[in-house]
Order: structure tokens, then C-alpha cells, then sequence
């Protein structure tokens, strides 16, 4: 039997060419004479389909009148004697995709073409010889082979760029990686021409913040920007919604089938067509059972995008995955703020201008009570604004974020330089993002920076943040592991801000631990608590050898409470505010004022001493005896020496508690009888404390 290459070949390019273009001829001709009306029965035939008659109406005159062109140009182009397998592949595979795209379905296209086989036997099956009909019907049977072809190149298509983004989802490490990463993946996919994603404003204004495709290339999201229709998604400002509010409203994926003939979406439709943009969807970004982070706009050349079977599918496992993105994303970022593509573009190139300005916090040591270290914090200049990293360090594309880092290490070890030419000696704390385990270039940044300067590595201390992207995998392990033998220091920041913290601590080697500033915040009736949580933190790291500071702190109260409980170091505005080179030079010169001095006992100070004597109690009521002189029962055997007896009587004493008075007494016997018999979450012991913190407020001078 004669393969199906080998007829495919003889029938697009038969052995006998002059005699085929004369057989041809008769057939050009025909077409030629009665090409509008083959087309026009064709279409007839196919609107009484319900799937072709679905995607003939969602078409405006006019294309339908380009399309009709369109096929009696094909028609003509495959009665072409002279065409070659190669272009009629090339030819067919570009039909196949359209048809693919506009959703038909395979089925649909067998029967359609069927349909017009027939309507040519009809029309001019009488007119032409029997081996040019021949010819011509073995050219269309061909021609429906490489366009189902296309039909599978294109599903194989979804699956790559599917796997593409769930790598994405599970790799990318801030919210503009992804977003970018994103973009870029969906661009190489031939059923999208475009896309863009974005958020609201508080005001529930759309912002575009990545894009990719369209004839403006990169820079759609500026012409969809430019174009001067601000997109809403509030219920209550139907003017401008699209499929980008109805989506962000119903958490569902929105589509537009035509720009050209939706009403809903007019106030686009001159631009779309600028574009080559004919048919969207909006996907919302959304956790399960969560409202949207943000909205994702695939776009395509042409109208009815998105609506096939096969595209349903894709377009509800590409919302699965971005449901994924957004509740990991969430973990990583929070919830920042929209920011458009334009003013990311923007600060991007501050930083890369220099723009970017070191100031800087000291951090004091709570044994000395002095400066010897401060932490570099980064910010970026923008004409006669100044902007603090929580503004624009959430916009910065990975590269972004790397020049960020060697243009501040670099800066701030220069600073230390002239410091200590001044007889100012510093250490220096600088901040790596979690990004840096993954990437070799922030160690060859910080190698070059310590030997431009001349700094001796112990001097330089890096912060990583802790975030879920900081996982214990051997890669960054290596990482971390070239810094330690470089000789710099690592700390871990915001102990406790995210999910798997203390195996970090106990895994990972950190010369320093910092005390989340939300968790070192202590006000109102849970301050005990708090006081216990900080209490056992800084025990914790003590016992692993590390050092424990608390940042964020502002109040003096809270300041001497941490110095109770064994804290070594803190940061926060009741030092001192970030500041730059210059001022803090006056400032350590000004060092200390006694500003921050303990001055008496808070409240505060009166509940840390308070833990500090629940925890050694409770440790010594483990021995042997010590109950019972604890709780002051007479003892059975051998009397007490004296010397252990003034040691459980000191350790169990309530000095710098409570001022003495007649109730003081009375008040430590019932904690210890209920802490030692009851136990620390009884009834009775929660209690006394309560009847303990009422005393300490009483005693402390407002």
C-alpha cells in the first residue's frame, strides 16, 4: 500500500509538471469563476452546524467578509501546480492553528471540510477534468492531515507551557519574579498573542504591572496604560469594568469573544485592534476561599480565543496553578501593593544609576549598653524623595535586587572605612535576601566588596530573611556554607515570621537570631506572654550558641524588659532612627546621652523579672527536697545546710518584683503553692498571677 507521505508527496508536487499545469488550468479557472459562490454555499452549509454557527456569529460583518476572502484565496493557492509539500505544510499548519485557536474542533473540521468537498463536486465538479478533481480532492484530504497536526502541536504547546508555570509556582521567590516569569512563559505559546497581569489601587483602580505580546512588543502594558480607560473593579462602578472587574468580582475566569462586536468592552475596542488583539481572557490569581491577588489577561489574535474544549481545559489548569502562585505568594510577600509597570521600570533604573543610599541603624549591645555594630538599610533616591525599602523593594525583579545588593555592601563598607579612619571601628550588618542561596554572583559580590575596602570578614554580618523560599536544600546549604568559610557572620532576621523557623535555627549556621518586631511588640493584657515567648527565645538561642537580638523596639520600658530577660542587643527608634553616614558619625559622638537609661522599675521590668523567677522555680522544684523548703514543709531527714538554704531562699525571693510590703509575702507563698502543687496551668496558679500583676501594677508609678 502506498504510504501516506508518498501520495501526500505525489499529490502536491506530481512527476508530470507541464501536464499537470495544463490539467490544473481548467481547475483555476473554474475557481476562479465560481470561488464566491463554492465559499458562500460553504458557509451556508457550515452555519447550520451548531459549533461553526457559533463561531460565525460571535464575528462582526466585516470579518466574516475577511474571512470568506480568506478561503477562496486558499482554495485558489491549493489548485497551484506548482505548490510544494513544504508550503502547502507551512500553509495548512498556519490554517490548522487559527481554526484551533478560534475553538473548532477537530470533528468539526473533518465534517467542514466534508461540506466544502462537496459543494465543489456540485459547483464545478462538471467543468473540470476528472484527474484535476482528483488531484484537488487529494490536496484538500493533505491539507486536512497537516491541520490536524496543528491541532496536536498546539495541545503539546499547553502541556509544556503548563509545566513551565509550575515550576514557576514553586521556584519563584517574590511576587515580580513571578509576574515576569509568568508573562514570559505564556508568550512563547501560539494561541496567546499577548498578555498582562496586574492589581487594584485602594481605590479599586486597576494597575498593569507585567506584560509581553502585541505589535507594541514589552511595551503593551504602556499602550494599554496610555489608552486612557482606567479599569475598576468595584461593583459600584460598572463604567470600565471589562473582564478584568467582572473577573476580580466573581473569582471566575472572564472572556471576551470579539473586542469588535462586545459592547462591554467598546471603551478598548481601538486600541485592541491597534494591537492585532481580538479575543481575552482575565483570570483571576486567587488562594481557595480567598479573594484575588491579582488578575492575569491572555490575549488573542483573533476573535473567540479561548472557548474551544480543549482551551477550556487549559485556561482551568493555568487558574489551578495560579491558585497555588497565589497562596504561596502571599506567604512570601504579604499583601503589597499594586505598582505600575512604568514605575517598576523606573526604580529598576534608579538603582542601577546609583541612585541607591545606605542609612543606618545602631544596634545596642544590652550587656554593655553600647554601640558596636549598626545595620545598613537600603534606600533609593527618586528626585527629591526618598524612598524606604518597603515601598520599592517588593518591585524589583530578581537582577534588580542583585545590583541592589552589591551596589549597598559596597557603599556601606565604604562607609565603614572612613568611619574608622576617624577612629569610629564598626561592625556592619547588611541584608541578603533569600534569593542570594540560590545565586553564586551575591557571594562573589560580597568577596569583592570586602577586598575593594579592605574589611576583615568577621566585621560584616548578613541578615537573611526567614520566608518559606528559605528551605534547608543542599544547594543553599553550599551557599551559606561559602559564606561561613569566607569568615562573615550570619544572622537570621525576623525569627519567627514564618513557618518553619526553629528547624532553620537548629539547621542552619547563624551567628545571630532577630526577634520578629511583631513578636517583640508588648502592650495589653497578653504581655506576660509575650515576655515568656521572648524569654525562651533568647534561652533557646543561648542554648545553640547564637546571640538573640529584638528589633522594632520603641519604647524604653520594653528596651529594660529585654534586658532582663537576657537579650543581648536591639534596634529600634528609642535608640535610634536610620540615618546616614554623615549624621551618624554625630551621633556615636554624642553617644551615650543616657536617653535610654533604665529609670526606675516599670511595669514592664517588674513582669520580666517576674518570668525570669517563674522559669528558675520551676527548674530547681525538680530537685530533690527543694519543694518542700520551697514551700517551706519541714524537712524529714537530715537538716537543710544553711548555705543551700539561702540559695533556695534567694532564687525563690521577689526582690525588684515587688517593693516590699505586708502583702508581698503572701502573695509569693501562693504562687509557689500553686505553681508546685497545682502546676502552671491550673486554675489556681493563673490566678495568683493575675492577683501578681494587679500588686506590680499598684507598685508602679504611672
Amino acid at each position: 500500500m502506498e504510504s501516506f507521505r508518498a501520495a501526500r508527496d505525489r499529490a502536491a508536487s506530481p512527476p508530470d509538471g507541464a501536464q499537470q499545469v495544463r490539467r490544473m488550468q481548467t481547475l483555476i479557472s473554474a475557481l476562479h469563476e465560481n470561488a464566491v459562490l463554492v465559499v458562500n454555499r460553504f458557509y451556508e452549509e457550515l452555519s447550520r452546524l451548531p459549533k461553526s454557527r457559533r463561531i460565525l456569529e460571535m464575528l462582526s460583518a466585516d470579518e466574516r467578509a475577511h474571512l470568506k476572502e480568506k478561503q477562496i484565496q486558499n482554495l485558489l493557492s491549493l489548485a497551484n501546480p506548482r505548490l510544494t509539500t513544504k508550503d502547502h505544510a507551512e500553509m495548512a499548519q498556519r490554517i490548522g492553528r487559527i481554526h484551533a485557536i478560534v475553538g473548532l474542533d477537530k470533528e468539526e473540521l473533518a465534517r467542514s471540510r466534508g461540506i466544502l468537498q462537496e459543494a465543489l463536486h456540485k459547483l464545478i465538479g462538471k467543468k473540470v477534468s476528472g484527474d484535476a478533481l482528483s488531484l484537488y480532492t487529494n490536496r484538500l484530504t493533505t491539507d486536512l492531515a497537516w491541520q490536524l497536526k496543528a491541532y496536536q502541536d498546539l495541545q503539546d504547546s499547553q502541556q509544556e507551557v503548563l509545566l513551565r508555570v509550575t515550576r514557576l509556582v514553586w521556584e519563584a521567590d517574590s511576587y515580580t519574579n513571578f509576574i515576569n516569569g509568568l508573562t514570559s512563559a505564556l508568550s512563547g505559546h501560539a494561541e496567546i498573542a499577548a498578555s498582562v497581569i496586574g492589581r487594584p489601587d485602594e481605590h479599586g483602580i486597576f494597575h498593569h504591572e507585567a506584560g509581553e505580546g502585541g505589535k507594541a512588543g514589552a511595551g503593551l502594558v504602556e499602550v494599554l496604560t496610555a489608552q486612557g480607560v482606567p479599569i475598576s473593579v468595584r461593583a459600584d462602578l460598572p463604567v470600565g469594568q471589562g473582564a478584568v472587574g467582572r473577573a476580580w468580582r466573581s473569582g471566575n475566569a472572564e472572556r471576551v469573544v470579539n473586542y469588535q462586536t462586545d459592547q462591554h468592552v467598546e471603551g478598548w475596542r481601538v486600541v485592541m485592534q491597534q494591537q492585532g488583539l481580538r479575543s481575552s481572557v482575565a483570570i483571576p490569581l486567587a488562594a481557595p476561599g480567598q479573594p484575588p491577588m491579582a488578575v492575569l489577561v491572555i490575549f488573542s489574535a483573533f476573535p473567540g480565543g479561548f472557548v474551544g474544549p480543549h482551551q477550556v481545559a487549559f485556561i482551568d489548569l493555568l487558574q489551578a496553578l495560579l491558585g497555588c502562585a497565589a497562596m504561596r505568594l502571599q506567604t512570601l510577600d504579604g499583601k503589597s501593593q499594586a505598582v505600575p509597570v512604568s514605575v517598576r521600570q523606573h526604580w529598576a533604573a534608579l538603582v542601577r544609576a546609583g541612585a541607591v543610599q545606605m542609612h543606618y541603624q545602631p544596634l545596642l549591645n544590652l550587656h554593655t549598653w553600647q554601640v558596636g555594630k549598626v545595620e545598613a538599610l537600603a534606600r533609593l533616591r527618586d528626585g527629591q524623595r526618598v524612598l524606604g525599602p518597603d515601598e520599592f523593594l517588593s518591585a524589583l525583579t530578581s537582577d534588580d535586587l542583585l545590583v541592589l545588593f552589591a551596589c549597598g555592601v559596597d557603599e556601606a563598607l565604604a562607609d565603614r572605612k572612613r568611619w574608622l579612619s576617624d577612629g569610629l571601628d564598626l561592625e556592619i550588618s547588611v541584608n541578603l535576601p533569600p534569593a542570594a542561596l540560590n545565586d553564586i554572583r551575591y557571594f562573589e559580590a560580597t568577596c569583592s566588596a570586602l577586598a575593594e575596602h579592605g574589611c576583615p570578614p568577621a566585621k560584616l554580618t548578613l541578615e537573611v530573611l526567614e520566608n518559606e523560599a528559605l528551605s534547608l536544600s543542599q544547594g543553599r546549604r553550599a551557599i551559606l556554607a561559602r559564606f561561613r568559610t569566607l569568615g562573615v557572620l550570619l544572622a537570621q532576621d525576623d525569627l519567627g515570621s514564618g513557618h518553619s523557623g526553629l528547624a532553620r535555627l537548629r539547621e542552619l549556621p547563624f551567628d545571630w537570631i532577630k526577634i520578629d518586631r511583631d513578636i517583640a511588640r508588648i502592650s495589653g493584657d497578653g504581655a506576660l506572654d509575650v515576655l515568656r515567648f521572648i524569654y525562651q527565645l533568647a534561652h533557646l538561642g543561648h542554648a545553640l550558641g547564637k546571640l538573640v537580638l529584638a528589633e522594632g523596639i520603641d519604647t524604653l520600658d520594653v528596651l529594660c524588659a529585654l534586658t532582663i530577660l537576657g537579650v543581648d542587643g536591639a534596634q529600634g527608634y528609642v535608640i535610634a532612627k536610620p540615618m546616614e553616614s554623615v549624621r551618624l558619625r554625630e551621633w556615636m559622638a554624642n553617644w551615650p546621652d543616657n536617653s535610654c537609661a533604665p529609670q526606675g522599675e516599670s511595669l514592664l521590668a517588674r513582669l520580666a523579672r517576674f518570668v525570669v523567677w517563674e522559669e528558675r522555680v520551676a527548674l530547681i522544684s525538680g530537685v530533690p527536697g527543694v519543694t518542700q523548703r520551697l514551700l517551706g514543709t519541714p524537712m524529714a531527714r537530715r537538716a537543710p545546710d544553711s548555705a543551700s538554704e539561702e540559695f533556695v531562699r534567694t532564687l525563690a525571693g521577689f526582690d525588684g518584683i515587688l517593693p516590699a510590703s505586708d502583702g508581698r509575702d503572701a502573695l509569693r507563698r501562693g504562687l509557689l503553692r500553686a505553681m508546685l502543687t497545682d502546676g502552671r496551668n491550673s486554675d489556681a496558679y493563673h490566678s495568683a498571677v493575675r492577683r501578681l500583676m494587679v500588686a506590680a501594677a499598684r507598685a508602679t508609678p504611672v
